[in-house]
């Protein structure tokens, strides 16, 4: 009996398909749950007190690499300062956007539920569309996991080295950063084991956030085009295979809708993932930048600044290409609906539908941060060129 439901419901609600997403939300307590907002406000507060050592920490060094002007300390200290920044930022705004984020996790399962009732065409169509989510979902689960783990590794691989290799190891912190009130004992037990144990818990913490609301928006833009693409199937479908006009008329109110939800589900989008397609811009832009920069000055490919650069750009393209493939989808719909056979059918209230929806699908799809910036292919483009200059400017000088 198992069996037989599985072949007749292949597709499960968003939390079924899509579990490495939705354990990251769960974990870093930002998944959309209105009945324990409070609770995850009170966790979110909590966690910033368990770290309170390492951000007044991280203040107090920025403060005094700015007044002994040590640019070097100072761009290695932001470079991993925005990155906590944006935690921050994304964690309470995905609490406190816990109604417009849930919306659209809820549609999302609702249109899966409801793909277990589509002809075999659209079936095809939504599994090709659901792979690509998958992967989006997998590069947000890898990419965290690689740079949470970086920092916590590096150090702990070179106190290996150190203890092995030298009768008086150095200590290696997660993060060089200075410490107020024991700046000369840092190094000292249980100080720095302290220190060193609240700043992996951080980095292991961090991942699980980036891995739910990074990887929610590959599987919603991924969603989204398959929306536009189902609504095109249906206005073919609708002039190909109805027998009468009351059959034609039924399909193309149906695409119609179809189309409406499709462009109030964009709307969602843009309106939730807005702000932080602006933060990814400017910390992305800020991470590669110092990356370089940290390179050149000490004349050397240091692992932990590649990796961490590398992280920074797959930051930057990913979401990119999937922004893209909506602007994508959008201009095919056009294209798509003006090419179906609607001239087989000399209905004039089908041919009007065609016209509206035409319409409405000149209006470019385009995600942007606030209105301030265009995710598309372009952007990343601009963004490595921007980073290049600035390269080729610190090294000139």
């Amino acid at each position: 009996m198992e069996n037989a439901n599985s072949e007749i419901k292949p597709f499960e609600s968003f939390d079924n398909t899509f579990k490495y997403c939705t354990y990251g939300m769960i974990f870093s307590n930002i998944y959309p749950n209105k009945t324990n907002m409070k609770k995850r406000l009170f966790s979110y507060f909590s966690f910033l007190f368990f770290v309170s050592p390492c951000l007044v920490s991280f203040a107090y060094s920025c403060r005094i690499y700015i007044t002994e002007e040590d640019i070097f300390n100072l761009t290695r200290h932001v470079a991993v300062g925005i990155i906590i920044g944006l935690y921050i930022f994304k964690s309470l705004y995905c609490i406190l956007k816990t109604h417009t984020f849930g919306n659209i996790l809820n549609a999302i399962s609702y249109d899966m539920i409801e793909a277990n009732e589509l002809d075999d065409g659209a079936k095809k169509l939504y599994r090709l569309f659901l792979k690509k989510a998958k992967f989006g979902e997998l590069v947000w689960t890898l990419l965290p996991m690689t740079l949470g783990f970086l920092f916590p590794l590096y150090a702990g691989i070179v106190m290996i080295h150190e203890n092995i290799s030298k009768d008086y190891p150095h200590r290696e912190m997660v993060h060089e950063m200075e410490i107020p009130f024991v700046k000369n004992s840092k190094y000292d037990s249980p100080v720095f084991e302290i220190i060193f144990v609240i700043s992996t818990a951080s980095c292991i913490l961090l991942m699980p956030n980036f891995c739910g609301m990074d990887g929610s928006f590959c599987i919603a833009t991924t969603h989204l085009g398959f929306k536009l693409k189902y609504v095109a199937y249906l206005v073919r479908e609708a002039f190909e295979e109805s027998n009468d006009s009351f059959e034609l008329h039924a399909k193309m109110k149906h695409a119609t809708k179809c189309h409406q939800k499709a462009l109030q589900f964009y709307k969602e989008l843009q309106d939730f993932y807005g702000p932080w397609l602006l933060g990814i811009f400017i910390v992305t832009s800020s991470c590669i930048a110092f990356n370089l920069y940290q390179m050149y000055i000490i004349q050397q490919l240091h692992p932990k600044y590649v990796l961490f650069a590398v992280a920074a750009v797959l930051h930057m393209y990913v979401p990119c290409v999937y922004a893209s493939n909506v602007t994508e989808f959008g201009e095919d719909l056009a294209t798509e609906l003006y090419c179906a056979a609607w001239e087989r059918k000399f209905d004039i209230s089908a041919i009007k539908s065609v016209i509206i929806m035409l319409a409405n699908a000149q209006r470019p799809l385009i995600l942007t941060g606030c209105g301030i910036v265009t995710y598309n292919m372009q952007l990343f483009i601009t963004v490595m060129k921007s980073t290049y200059s600035f390269y080729t400017l610190i090294t000139s000088t």
